[in-house]
């Protein structure tokens, strides 16, 4: 076991409170990290969620949210291109719910095929919920908002709600459907049409959707489609193309998005300080060990060495220790449906930075021991 180890070993309740805050600054990363990732995933959780390769949006879309209508008749040109196996259309529109209590509530109808094959069918409802869509004014809600629709979530849905003056009935709960910019309600499309009053609604589509054949490369079948489109009449996206502008657009350009991250990155250099700071004032503590190595002969370098070893076996086990916290405070997240989401990427670089803090932290400190002297023993 090398001296660095023996010295942990030995003295660990010295290094627990740097082991500690290695693992504070990871995991205060971390969460902030997935409470943003989670809160913009939610945005686009109908592109994330549906089966379709490719999306047809108004041209001045930025954001999956923004919905604003086009043709209907576009999924039929969709289909006429080789590589699409099926085009649908997706009717977004806003409504006011109210539940028992007679309180208003807006949310955003979504009107869908009722087919669990549908491309338009979110995989959430997949199972048996796109196939209850079918009966006439029937309508799905997701577990997150059935407190503020007034939906009971234990599986009892026999609830008569009202939907822009006519009654409709909830046949379903869903889960992780949840969006942060609206409440969305799943219905039919025919049972959507019924409850608007613009006739000439029909004609027109918030969405198109289209499946592609296995093997077809999604962006190089919307650069076609971009030039069979009419002017002006609809912008081709991939699905990955939509849910990534979308989330960029509420990172840069919402005040929800840069507030978030500006806390986000002021809590990481505070942790990161933090961090710094009780490394240090650990290796500075034992000091006086090291002067007794010193006055038996062994060469600052070697001490410098132990220095940096131990640092990092600090830095490694603070972030095996942050991995677990932050693996709690997600099955916490998903039981309080709390949206959370965390990318390998994320995790990796938590760990890389709580790593180069602590042997960072440990190099600053050299610079003390190289001015160390034996005769801090006598002190």
């Amino acid at each position: 076991m090398s001296l660095a180890l023996i010295i942990l070993r030995h003295d660990w309740r010295r290094f627990l409170p740097a082991l500690l805050s290695v693992s504070f600054a990871g995991v205060l990363m971390l969460v902030q990290l997935g409470l943003l990732a989670g809160m913009f995933g939610t945005v686009t959780v109908l592109a994330d969620t549906m089966a379709a390769d490719l999306w047809l949006t108004a041209p001045a879309v930025r954001s999956i949210d923004q919905a604003a209508d086009i043709p209907a008749n576009l999924a039929a040109l969709l289909y006429s291109h080789p590589a699409v196996v099926g085009s649908e259309t997706l009717m977004l529109r806003d409504a006011s719910w109210r539940g028992s209590s007679g309180t208003p509530v807006p949310v955003t109808l979504v009107g869908i095929s009722p087919d669990p094959a549908a491309l338009s069918c979110p995989q959430a409802l997949r199972a048996s919920l796109c196939g209850a869509l079918a009966e006439p004014d029937s309508v799905v809600v997701d577990a997150s908002e059935a407190d503020k629709l007034e939906v009971p979530d234990d599986g009892n849905t026999a609830t008569t709600v009202e939907i822009n003056g006519h009654r409709l009935h909830v046949v379903g709960v869903s889960n992780g459907l949840r969006s942060i910019g609206t409440t969305y309600v799943f219905l039919s499309r025919q049972s959507l049409r019924s409850l608007l009053v613009d006739e000439t609604a029909a004609d027109t589509s918030s969405f198109v959707l289209a499946g592609l054949r296995p093997g077809s490369l999604a962006t190089t079948v919307v650069t076609e489609l971009e030039a069979l489109l009419p002017a002006g009449s609809a912008k081709a996206w991939t699905r990955d193309e939509l849910s990534g502008q979308s989330q960029r657009w509420w990172l840069a350009e919402s005040g929800v998005g840069a507030g978030f991250l500006f806390s986000t990155v002021l809590g990481l250099l505070i942790a990161v300080v933090i961090t710094s700071q009780t490394l240090r004032s650990v290796v500075l503590g034992q000091l006086r060990e090291y002067a007794a190595f010193r006055a038996i002969g062994v060469p600052p370098s070697k001490l410098g060495a132990v220095i940096v070893e131990q640092s990092a076996w600090i830095g490694a086990a603070g972030g095996l220790l942050m991995l677990v916290v932050v693996a709690a405070v997600s099955v916490m997240a998903a039981r309080f449906q709390v949206p959370f989401a965390l990318q390998a990427g994320g995790i990796a670089a938590a760990f890389a930075i709580g790593l180069l803090t602590a042997i960072g932290s440990g190099l600053l400190a050299l610079r003390e021991l190289y001015r160390l002297q034996p005769a801090e023993l006598l002190r």
